[in-house]
This record gives C-alpha cells, sequence and structure tokens, in this order.
C-alpha cells in the first residue's frame, strides 16, 4: 500500500474515532440528562399533590387538580381516580385500566382531552384513602422526537466527520510526501556525488525545515571535509615531495661517496630529511586524533597556569637569544582545567615558537592566562608582523603557510594542531591584531566536561 494512501487513511481513522466520542459523550449525555429530568419532574409534580391532599384533604387536591388542567400544560397529565377506575377528576380523555394501577412510578400509554391518539408517558400513580387512585405524570413523546432527531444527526455528523477526516488525511499525506521527496530527491543526487545540492526550505520553522536545516549543515560539514582532505592531499604530496627527494639525493649520495667525513656528512643529512618527515606526519597523525576527540580518555585535573609558566621558563633561554623579553601574566591562584595535558602542552609550544619565530624582532612576547566568565583564556601576543585579517583562515589551515616561497622551516601545521587541539577541549583558536604584531589566543571552557559535543 503507497504511504501516501496509508496515511490519508490513518488521519482519516484518526478523525473518525475522536468525533465517534465526541458523538458518543454528546449521545449520552442528552439522553441520560433528559431521562433524569422527566424522572425528577414527575416525582416533583406528584409530591406536590400529595402534600396537597395530605394537608387539605379531597377539596384542597380537586382544586389542585382543576389549577393544573387549567393551567394548560400539552405535556401534564392529572387525574383522581375512583376505586372503580371511573375518573373524578382531571384531564385524561381515557382512564387507565384497572390492571394498570399499581402504586409507584411506570411508563403507561394515555391519551389526554383534545389530543386525537395515546402517546406515551411516564407516570406516577399513588393510592389515597378510601381507595382513590392519583394519577400525575408527563408525556415522553416530544422527547422522544427530539432525542431520535439529535440521533439521527449525530449519525450524518459521523459520516460527515469520516469523510473530512479522509480529505484532511489526503491533503496531509501530499503535503508529507511533497517535503520528503524534497529530502529523498537531494539524497538521491547526493548519492551520484553532487555534494552542491541542498534541501530547499519553506521558511516556516516546522519539523520538516528543522530536519532539512540538519541535513543542510551536515551537508555543509561533509563538503568542508571533503575540501579540507583534498586540500591535505595536495599539501602532503607538495610537502612531502621535497623532504623525501632530498632524502633520496642524500642516500645515494652517501653511497657513492668515498670519503668517510663525506660520507658522514651525508649521512646526517639523511636523518635530518627523515626527522623532518617523521615530524610532519606524527603532527599530521596527531591533528586527526585531535579532531576525533579519541584523546579525552586521557584528561585529568591539573593547573594551566603552573603549565604556561613551565612552557615560559623552558622557552626563555630562546628568546633571549633572539634579543626578544618573554613575559608571563597569570591569573590569581591555581587555575584548575580538566584536559589532555601533554597535548595542551604541545599547542602552548607551537603558538609560543611561532611568536618566537615571526614576533621577536618586535623584542616582546606576552603569555598571559586569564579568567573570563565560563571560560579560560590563554593568550600568546607578539610585536611581529602580525597576519592581515582576509589571511588568518588560511594561517589556520593545515599546511597553510603564508609565505610564497615556503623556504621557512616548518610544514605550516603548528596553528592548525593548536587549533585542533583546542577544539578536543570544546574551545576555539581566535587570531586577532596586537596593534602591532599577532595576539593568539585560546579560548578553553572552564569545564568541557559540562559541554558535551
Amino acid at each position: 500500500m503507497p504511504t501516501t494512501l496509508r496515511i490519508a487513511l490513518l488521519a482519516g481513522l484518526l478523525a473518525l474515532l475522536s468525533n465517534l466520542a465526541v458523538i458518543g459523550f454528546i449521545y449520552v449525555r442528552t439522553h441520560d440528562e433528559a431521562l433524569a429530568d422527566l424522572h425528577r419532574q414527575v416525582a416533583e409534580q406528584s409530591k406536590v399533590l400529595t402534600d396537597v391532599y395530605r394537608t387539605g384533604g379531597r377539596v384542597a387536591l380537586d382544586d389542585a387538580i382543576a389549577d393544573t388542567v387549567a393551567f394548560g400544560d400539552p405535556q401534564t397529565a392529572v387525574a383522581l381516580l375512583a376505586p372503580d377506575g371511573r375518573q373524578l377528576q382531571g384531564n385524561l380523555a381515557e382512564a387507565p385500566a384497572m390492571r394498570s394501577l399499581q402504586e409507584g412510578e411506570r411508563s403507561a400509554v394515555l391519551r389526554l382531552r383534545g389530543q386525537p391518539s395515546p402517546q406515551a408517558a411516564q407516570v406516577v400513580v399513588t393510592k389515597l384513602h378510601a381507595g382513590k387512585w392519583l394519577v400525575s405524570g408527563r408525556l415522553v413523546g416530544e422527547g422522544l422526537a427530539f432525542r431520535a432527531t439529535l440521533e439521527r444527526s449525530l449519525l450524518l455528523s459521523l459520516i460527515v466527520a469520516g469523510l473530512l477526516g479522509l480529505l484532511c488525511g489526503v491533503v496531509l499525506a501530499h503535503y508529507v510526501s511533497r517535503r520528503i521527496g524534497n529530502i529523498a530527491a537531494v539524497a538521491d543526487r547526493i548519492s551520484a556525488r553532487d555534494l552542491s545540492q541542498r534541501v530547499p526550505l519553506s521558511g516556516t520553522g516546522d519539523s520538516f525545515d528543522r530536519l532539512g536545516q540538519q541535513i543542510n549543515a551536515m551537508l555543509d560539514r561533509i563538503t568542508r571535509l571533503m575540501d579540507e582532505l583534498r586540500l591535505l592531499t595536495d599539501s602532503l604530496a607538495h610537502d612531502l615531495g621535497s623532504p623525501a627527494s632530498r632524502l633520496r639525493a642524500a642516500a645515494h649520495a652517501a653511497a657513492q661517496a668515498r670519503d668517510p667525513a663525506e660520507q658522514e656528512e651525508l649521512l646526517g643529512s639523511v636523518v635530518r630529511n627523515a626527522d623532518a618527515l617523521i615530524r610532519i606526519l606524527s603532527t599530521v597523525l596527531e591533528i586527526s586524533r585531535s579532531e576525533a576527540l579519541t584523546g579525552r580518555s586521557q584528561f585529568a585535573w591539573f593547573d594551566l597556569g603552573e603549565l604556561t609558566a613551565e612552557l615560559a621558563e623552558m622557552y626563555e633561554p630562546l628568546v633571549e637569544e633572539r634579543g626578544a623579553a618573554l613575559r608571563v601574566q597569570l591569573a590569581d591562584g591555581p587555575v584548575p582545567f580538566f584536559g589532555h595535558r601533554q597535548l595542551l602542552a604541545q599547542a602552548l609550544s607551537n603558538l609560543i615558537e611561532n611568536a618566537i619565530r615571526y614576533g621577536s624582532a618586535g623584542g616582546e612576547i606576552d603569555a598571559r592566562v586569564v579568567r573570563h566568565g565560563k571560560e579560560v583564556l590563554i593568550e600568546i601576543a607578539d610585536r611581529g608582523p602580525g597576519i592581515p585579517a582576509g589571511r588568518r583562515a588560511d594561517a589556520l589551515r593545515r599546511f597553510g603557510r603564508l609565505d610564497s616561497s615556503r623556504s621557512d622551516e616548518g610544514a605550516g601545521l603548528g596553528l592548525a594542531l593548536a587549533q585542533s587541539i583546542a577544539h578536543l577541549h570544546e574551545g576555539e583558536l581566535v587570531l586577532d591584531d596586537n596593534a602591532p604584531g599577532l595576539l593568539t589566543t585560546m579560548r578553553l571552557p572552564a569545564d568541557p566536561r559540562q559541554q558535551p559535543r
């Protein structure tokens, strides 16, 4: 059975059942209330006449019956009968048979004066002194007719509600099928490797729009990952090509050399090029592991300010050798942090090394640990040439070196590794202007365990 038909039938069935429940409730309530009201009126009317008889006797009862008849209610039946069943007072056209004269409330068929045919009635028969009978009640023919009309109306409305529910189900099924069809069409085109397709949104903000937004965001992420993978492949081929070529040339030259001193020098070049290749591959692998969140099992508490101070002390001789000064500014008191101490140390080392390499000419390098609300900021600032705002995104890419000659040491992976380590801790790496120089800020949440990805 097609999905559209199933949705239409389900919607029609639900509409039918809901209307059936409402209509059934209305029927039961009106039926029960009508009968209860009839019994109440009959009982009250009989009680009033009986009390009149007990307090005023036959004369008062005759007056009360006369007043009731004179009122002219076409639904009221009242009569005083002799012991033989003959009507002494009242508005009955035909007195009931003697066998039906038993005390209590019962249903009966009566014909009143001026009415052409008998009608159903609910009466109360009370036996008085001297064998007389008091009959009082109300006709129920009009009430029964009303209930029959109501029942027919409810049945007709139930049929109409079922048809309307089925129609609404068809419209709903068409709408759902169209929206799902759009998503399925995009999925089909994506399966054909067309990642440029996106799910169209209606702008209403409904569940389908939210689903479409999630799918579009996922596709954007996949597209970025594919672009990064393509860039990574190209960059690896480019950056590993030169060290691999130098390694091969040095190894070949060392194999051909006859002078031991020359051979030793060439073998040293082989080792250096091999180390460069290993560093590049190790850094790329560390970035991939950080982005895959595989290091979270090694998270532990440590003092972030103490780690920063240790790294600054370790790099201080190198900074002084470059003719600059490294200043450390820590927050008041310990800065407890839950994270991967070794990876954060590697990220901060990369940031400090970049500042020393490119910003030591400015004479000042600052390393700061600052508490900012629910975040901890680690800032490395220098007074070097900085990075233009339009090039900062390129600097954060893998192999994103900004010098076109690519003659400087390194493969352009330092900032990318620091950024991936920040993402591992649910933070981010931000490059900003230090006016002059570069301000590199690693923004980390105070406790990443409270902010799951």
